[in-house]
């Protein structure tokens, strides 16, 4: 079993088994959305919306553009599968993989 129940979801029709780092993913995303809302809202915006060019570009684009490609690099970091790992709980699994 999970040795953190924390970051652990229980399916009710996978009799008590749990998903390791669900939740915890879970909670990263709803700080991203927060993180979003906050980047992309008044108070921000109007700070680089300035009749100033960088390389050629208005400085409120460059910063739009910038926030969105940081929201969706870090989604991807979140989401991304980390390798699994043998555990000695499970030597089966061990097996499988030098199969």
């Amino acid at each position: 079993m999970v040795k953190d129940a924390r970051n652990a979801v229980t399916r009710p029709h996978d009799e008590g088994r749990t998903i390791p780092g669900v939740k915890r993913r879970g909670e990263r995303l709803v700080g991203l959305l927060i993180a979003g809302f906050v980047l992309l809202n008044f108070p921000l915006l109007s700070i680089f919306n300035v009749p100033r060019l960088l390389l050629g570009i208005p400085v409120l684009y460059v910063y739009l553009l910038s926030v969105w490609v940081l929201l969706i690099g870090v989604m991807v970091l979140v989401h991304r599968e980390r390798p699994a790992t043998p555990s000695a709980e499970h030597p089966e699994a061990r097996d499988q993989d030098h199969a």
